[in-house]
């Protein structure tokens, strides 16, 4: 992993965030970003909702720029194919505290299994919608899903509504329409379920537990995954190879190829 902290108006390789009690009592937000081929995705989309976190938890936000030239800075020095850049932003005073990371990764696995969760999201939380980098409770039940042989797991709300999984969104296939929980359900605001969502090839829906049940064919959205089939929720089949999911693949794959343009504009 190769990471850069700015400080002092540059940035900073091989430097760390000073152990503040703001960075060990974990005040603060992060994004993470698929990059491939030197191409951050859907950069523009993961600033904003940056800066939306950072206005929940009161954190001062780091200029756009910064952000960017940093990033460039990290990619001129990787050359594999894929990678996942983090930013990560800690409250701070007088200024936050900024650090980009880049590490190598490999494609994720063409489909997935995942439980239930023994525990829910609380919808009413005073962070929804923040990506925090307070994270054990999504770390507590991913870690036991995978003792039990599930790559993921999927939260019902306090509503008895799904919300979304451990580090993705859900989107599931009921009578041939890809349906997705509402952000208020509590799930994050994930940046492939937006863009999917823009697209118009999804909609938001509450779903109980009956409606799961009646899925076909359902996928995992997020940023590094994209649009990833579920084979198996439980012990319950489902079929990864729906038509209406792979739909969902062409399309995002087309307007991810829409968002590299966007970046060679930056260059």
């Amino acid at each position: 992993m190769k990471s850069i902290t700015f400080r002092s108006g540059n940035w900073e390789e091989h430097a760390s965030l000073e152990p503040t009690h703001e960075v060990l009592t974990g005040q603060g937000v992060f994004e993470t970003i698929l990059v491939k081929e030197k191409t951050p995705q859907f950069l523009d989309l993961h600033l904003e909702r940056l800066r939306h976190s950072s206005e929940i938890l009161a954190i001062g936000t780091s200029d756009s720029e910064v952000i960017t030239g940093g990033i460039k800075q990290l990619l001129k020095s990787h050359h594999d194919a894929l990678g996942r850049l983090r930013i990560t932003l800690y409250r701070g005073v007088p200024s936050p505290q900024l650090m980009l990371s880049l590490v190598d990764i490999e494609l994720s696995a063409a489909h997935v299994s995942v439980n239930i969760s023994p525990w829910t999201r609380n919808e009413n939380s005073a962070i929804v919608g923040v990506k925090s980098a307070s994270y054990d409770e999504n770390v507590v039940a991913l870690n036991r899903a995978k003792v039990t042989g599930f790559a993921e797991t999927l939260f019902f709300n306090n509503a008895g509504e799904l919300a979304e999984a451990a580090t993705s969104n859900i989107v599931i296939v009921v009578d041939g329409e890809a349906i997705t929980p509402p952000l208020n359900s509590g799930c994050l605001p994930g940046i492939t379920r937006q863009v999917l969502l823009e697209l118009g090839v999804m909609r938001e829906v509450s779903i109980d537990a009956e409606t799961l049940g009646r899925a076909n064919a359902a996928a995992l959205l997020s940023s590094i995954r994209g649009v990833q089939p579920i084979f198996r929720v439980g012990e319950r089949q489902l079929n990864s190879l729906d038509e209406v999911l792979q739909h969902l693949t062409e399309v995002y794959a087309a307007r991810t190829d829409q968002d590299k343009e966007n970046w060679a504009k930056l260059q």
